[in-house]
């Protein structure tokens, strides 16, 4: 009985010991495994955390900073918006916190788009990095008209809850987020009216320049003064191609109505049919010098530099008899209406004195460049004393500030460049221009085909130009910034756009529709669009019946494409508004059922009856199609 009660003992006792044992190594597998595995395991998820949290701080900032770059604020140049932007970005970021750690002014560095890139920073420190990126992932200035996306590198540090030797948990852990802000892309098409109403409400004044022997020189009868070109020849209400600028084709205004109610004839117009002014607007002949008495031994008369007609008296001036007011059979007095020079009253400039419109005058046919021109011009025997003192440069001089004041076409290229800038500085976009009168360009080096002659097709001797109707075409690969800006302006001897003939809107409108959707010219994820700018309505090919009809259609095939069409309508004249409503219309505020209805696509139409409000309506355009990615 005792044996047997011992052996039970020493079972027992041997139980207790491995149950201790067991104990003993749970706790220490506790200890030593489970314990940190579950430390391990908290702070993989706080670190898990961490990332998330300043990855959607990264996210947030990149955005901020992207909307700040899309809204283009009026009177910011690119540095100017680039770094609005990034400060914008940073804010944004110093707003928001990660874990317990709020960001501020003392916590965070910033390396905005400069310098090298910032690493690890210190203990509960952000450092961040923005860059700016080009469409191909390069990184560009901060003033480079190429910028259309914000990168943003943000690098945190902060200490672990649990920090050991025995962990694989150091005393710092450092969390990194990237993320871009990028512009939306747009491929965007400017179809712009370079009609010949387009410098209507340009001032003018009609000039009869004759020979009077009465002051022995050249005399300037004003013929009419101080109203604009619609104003002074009452045309249609869709205007006239008689231009201030060259190609004048002054012969236009000649015609009665129901082209002109009020009708001015050009000397050289072929109406009325047996002009009797034809040839007084300038007279070239030569002589024996010496021949003709009060005529300098030194006058000669070569051919002009600047253009044929420089340095050309008066028709009626007879150099064989020059106290004949009619000499060479023409009588400058034949129709009180008769003119021979189209002027812009412009402001004096750079020393070149214009206070006169007799200066205006002889400026624009290079007779101001030197005394012996001027003098030549005049007849040869003394130059009108109302005329300033001669110098280079009055020619050239006199047609730039022209170039200036044509009403509403200046005012027209300014308000498109800044539409392109608006864009280009907010927005990924591609850009392409078609401009149009009596048809659309077909090429960058396009050209009006009706006449090359500076004043009119009956005048050669103004000279000739050619008058740009370009088409600059979309490119996959290139915004085409520069070259639209270029085309809207001019580069070199290439003119600025400038007003031409009649108005061929379908023509522009297939053109732009034809490279939205061609696959090797559009950005296939790009948002396209098309600008219709007019100051009227279409009277070509055929009618205006058929020209409505026709663009139309083209806006019926935009809409099945997805096209928005939106159409800004510059109205000169009352007559011609309720037109462009009908033809260019959205159906909202009254306008009716018109292109930019047509095409649909959420595209907008903008009535405008002033130049000086053509830019606000480029922009509200530009504020319709931003629309951040």
């Amino acid at each position: 009985m005792k044996a047997m009660k011992h052996g039970s003992v020493s079972s027992r006792a041997q139980r207790s010991k491995r149950g201790a044992t067991t104990v003993a190594l749970i706790l220490v597998g506790a200890f030593f495994v489970i314990l940190p595995l579950g430390l391990l395991g908290f702070e993989y998820a706080r670190y898990t955390l961490l990332c998330s949290q300043l990855q959607s701080v990264t996210d947030a900032a990149a955005l901020s900073g992207t909307a700040a770059l899309a809204s283009s604020p009026s009177g910011y140049s690119y540095t100017d918006l680039h770094n609005l932007a990034m400060d914008v970005a940073v804010q944004t970021f110093k707003q928001n916190s990660v874990l317990t750690t709020s960001f501020g002014g003392g916590n965070v560095v910033v390396n905005k788009n400069t310098g090298p890139t910032l690493g690890t920073p210190p203990l509960n420190t952000a450092n961040i990095n923005i860059t700016l990126l080009d469409q191909t992932g390069k990184a560009v200035a901060t003033d480079s008209k190429d910028a259309v996306t914000m990168q943003i590198q943000a690098i945190y540090s902060d200490k672990p809850v649990f920090a050991s030797g025995i962990l694989p948990i150091g005393n710092i852990e450092t969390a990194s987020a990237i993320s871009f802000g990028g512009l939306p892309q747009l491929d965007l098409f400017l179809c712009f009216d370079v009609s010949g109403s387009m410098d209507d409400q340009t001032p003018i004044v009609l000039v009869n320049r004759q020979w009077n022997p009465a002051i022995n020189t050249v005399d300037y009868k004003t013929v009419v003064s101080g109203k604009s070109i619609y104003d002074t020849f009452k045309p249609q209400p869709t205007g006239t191609a008689l231009n201030a600028l060259p190609p004048q084709n002054l012969s236009y205004g000649a015609y009665p109505s129901p082209s002109n109610s009020n009708p001015y004839i050009f000397s050289e117009s072929a109406f009325p049919a047996g002009n009797l002014l034809n040839g007084l607007r300038g007279n070239q002949f030569t002589y024996t010098p010496g021949s003709i008495p009060g005529l300098p031994l030194a006058t000669k008369y070569p051919p002009g530099t600047i253009v044929p007609e420089q340095g050309w008296p008066p028709g009626n001036f007879d150099p064989t008899n020059p106290i004949n007011a009619k000499g060479n059979g023409k009588d400058p007095a034949a129709y009180a209406n008769g003119f021979t020079d189209l002027v812009v009253p412009v402001p004096s400039t750079g020393g070149y004195d214009f206070s006169n419109i007799a200066t205006c005058v002889e400026a624009s046919r290079g007779n101001m460049e030197s005394d012996a021109i001027c003098l030549q011009s005049q007849g040869g025997a003394k130059i009108n004393p109302i005329l300033p003192p001669r110098k280079p440069g009055y020619y050239a001089t006199y047609w730039s500030q022209v170039e200036k004041m044509v009403d509403p076409i200046a005012a027209a290229r300014l308000a498109s460049d800044n539409f392109f800038y608006t864009m280009n500085i907010s927005s990924n976009a591609h850009f392409a221009l078609s401009s149009f009168s009596d048809a659309a360009g077909t090429a960058p080096t396009s050209t009006w085909a009706t006449t090359h002659n500076n004043a009119d097709l009956t005048w050669t001797a103004s000279g000739t130009n050619n008058f740009p109707v370009p088409l600059v075409g979309l490119d996959q690969t290139l915004s085409n910034y520069d070259d639209v800006t270029r085309a809207v302006d001019g580069s070199g001897a290439v003119l600025p756009l400038r007003p031409t003939g009649r108005t061929n809107i379908a023509d522009s409108l297939h053109a732009a529709i034809a490279q939205l959707t061609d696959k090797a010219k559009a950005r296939p994820q790009a948002k396209k669009a098309i600008i219709l700018f007019t100051d009227g309505v279409p009277n070509l090919p055929v009618d205006t019946a058929t020209a409505q009809a026709q663009a139309f259609a083209e806006a019926s095939s935009a809409h099945s494409k997805g096209i928005p069409i939106y159409t800004i309508g510059l109205s000169q004249n009352a007559a011609i508004k309720p037109l462009e409503d009908n033809f260019l219309g959205d159906n909202k505020g009254g306008s009716g059922k018109g292109v930019a209805y047509i095409s649909g696509n959420n595209a907008i139409y903008v009535s405008v009856t002033k130049s000086a409000d053509l830019n606000k309506a480029f922009q509200t355009i530009a504020r319709s199609l931003v629309v951040l990615q």
